[in-house]
């Protein structure tokens, strides 16, 4: 009951807060449509006359619709609940969400939902689904899409939380938010294009491009199923690593009061 009374109160919040809002909330819809079909654009131009770097130009669209899937997913749930969260501690106004009677992790975190980011998750979702039908993939292949797309927006969360908790140690840590924002979008590209010494390193060691590249390499080239373990592996290491992080820092953490 008292989850459901929670998960009520995030809702209604974030309603009202949207509807405050709504003229800043369109525009921020709009920009972000015009940015995904700048981006459908740029592909439809660089793959019209042939198959580059072993793609398709119709591979290269799920890649990309793929990429926004998973970004407004972590952004509905978790962006503004991040923004807070980095006031909140360098302000020392924490003190509230320590003391309720549920993990502060995530707590601190889920009570705010970017209720414009659903219109853009819809939208991405829905031309994934279509780019998608259009290759006759079957429910093998939505299965693996939905699996990787859960992976991938996990990852952005734990990216940008292991960034929140650093600021329980160090101030002026807003541009890192940016910085992880610009490597995934430069991710969301075919890993080939990369120097070898990139693709190695943000294939397994920050694994952007593996998250960007593994489902469209899994349903259309047949390889690299293994790479599926070792991204849920490391979805679980930085999720521990995160809540290590965050244990500790509440530890160091100065209250206002």
């Amino acid at each position: 009951m008292r989850i459901q009374k929670i998960i009520s109160s995030i809702w209604k919040q974030s309603i009202e807060e949207f509807l405050i809002y709504r003229a800043t909330s369109l525009i921020t819809f709009i920009l972000a449509v015009v940015f995904l079909l700048i981006e459908l654009f740029v592909g439809d131009i660089y793959f019209s006359n042939s198959e580059n770097v072993n793609w398709t130009r119709n591979q290269y669209f799920i890649l990309i619709t793929f990429m926004n899937s998973a970004t407004y997913i972590y952004n509905f749930f978790f962006v503004i609940g991040h923004e807070n969260l980095v006031e909140d501690i360098l302000e020392g106004e924490l003190d509230y969400n320590l003391i309720r009677p549920v993990y502060s992790y995530w707590y601190s975190i889920g009570t705010h939902l970017d209720i414009p980011s659903i219109f853009n998750l819809i939208l991405s979702l829905g031309l994934l689904g279509y780019y998608l039908s259009l290759e006759n993939v079957g429910i093998i292949g939505y299965a693996i899409m939905l699996i990787n797309l859960i992976l991938t927006a996990f990852l952005i969360f734990l990216l940008n939380q292991l960034a929140v908790t650093l600021s329980f140690w160090v101030d002026g840590l807003t541009s890192l938010f940016g910085m992880i924002e610009d490597l995934i979008s430069y991710a969301s590209r075919p890993k080939q294009i990369f120097p070898m010494i990139i693709q190695q390193i943000f294939t397994f060691v920050i694994p952007v491009l593996l998250a960007s590249n593994l489902p469209v390499e899994m349903i259309f080239h047949k390889h690299n199923y293994w790479l599926l373990g070792y991204f849920i592996m490391i979805d679980i290491l930085l999720y521990y690593i995160s809540k290590l992080f965050w244990n500790k820092g509440i530890k160091h953490y100065s209250s206002a009061n």
